[in-house]
């Protein structure tokens, strides 16, 4: 982090204003706030406000919102203030990020936000640039900046049932690969997994990949996922273990994903290759006869 000078001074409440493009939004002071307003109220602000001076007499809160709006409540007509001047552009954001983030860790969509204003003002071209900037892995940049392109639905789904930031990542992953099941629309189906996460059924995040592959095979699963989606103790262990493939059948659906491959691309097969395909398809002739009604 780059050092920007700044002075320390106690300055008006009134010329302390909160910033509105803040990405944390609660930051209501009310009951369950009492141990802060107390302990401003005995022994005052001890720790001071950030704020970016921005005119003469007006300054930004970049950190310390909530002890701003305890000292108005109290009545407080100064609090102490570390005050910056000027900062490069992004600089605030990241600033305020690296604060934040230490004394209370982001929750999934405020970290989103804060992340693309910083990687959007910094110019940023690449995740790797921003991840290299705030010291995150690339594949958590990655993933909390996919959460902005999520629907509202969605992300309103996710909020309701307060789901931790690690099913959400899994979650993002899975999403594409849901589909239709019987009479269980898209939305349906998120709601059921969403519910089953909150009342234990589902337990690892992790389950989310076990799912996926299921969901690959939708149209050879749909009995056992609406068993699955429809019984609310249903865990993703039963379904794995009715929809469990022999080795043989596994064999089999990997070498049609690499045959699809090599025909997408208009390769030839080699000689070798073409008589054992023959001889495979000579043997499940024999074992799966095509009849006249077929």
């Amino acid at each position: 982090m780059t050092e920007f000078a700044a002075t320390f001074q106690d300055l008006p409440v009134e010329q302390v204003e909160q910033d509105p493009d803040q990405p944390r939004k609660d930051f209501a002071v009310e009951a369950d706030d009492n141990r802060l307003l107390t302990s401003i109220k005995e022994i005052g602000v001890q720790q001071p406000i950030v704020v970016l001076q921005i005119d003469e007499s007006r300054y930004k809160i970049i950190d310390g919102h909530r002890r701003h709006i305890a000292a108005r409540e109290l009545g407080l007509k100064t609090v102490p203030c570390r005050i910056f001047t000027k900062l490069p552009k992004g600089e605030l954001e990241r600033l305020r990020f690296e604060i934040q983030n230490n004394r209370r860790e982001w929750k999934p969509l405020e970290r989103s936000d804060a992340l693309e204003r910083i990687k959007t003002l910094k110019g940023f071209k690449s995740n790797r640039e921003l991840a290299q900037c705030i010291g995150l892995s690339e594949s958590l940049i990655h993933f909390s900046l996919q959460l902005r392109k999520q629907t509202l639905e969605y992300i309103g789904l996710m909020e309701k049932y307060e789901l931790p930031e690690t099913y959400r990542i899994e979650f993002m992953n899975l999403k594409p690969k849901i589909r239709k099941i019987r009479d269980l629309e898209v939305s349906d189906i998120t709601i059921i997994l969403f519910k089953k996460i909150r009342d234990g059924v589902i337990k690892n995040a992790k389950s989310f990949r076990k799912l996926k592959k299921i969901f690959l095979r939708a149209h050879l699963n749909e009995k056992e996922l609406h068993e699955f989606l429809m019984d609310p103790d249903m865990t993703v262990d039963d379904i794995m273990e009715n929809t469990a493939q022999s080795g043989p059948s596994l064999l089999v659906e990997k070498l049609l994903v690499e045959l699809g491959k090599i025909f997408q691309k208009g390769s030839e097969i080699a000689e070798q290759d073409t008589m054992t395909f023959m001889q495979l398809r000579d043997f499940l002739v024999k074992k799966f006869p095509v009849t006249n009604d077929a």
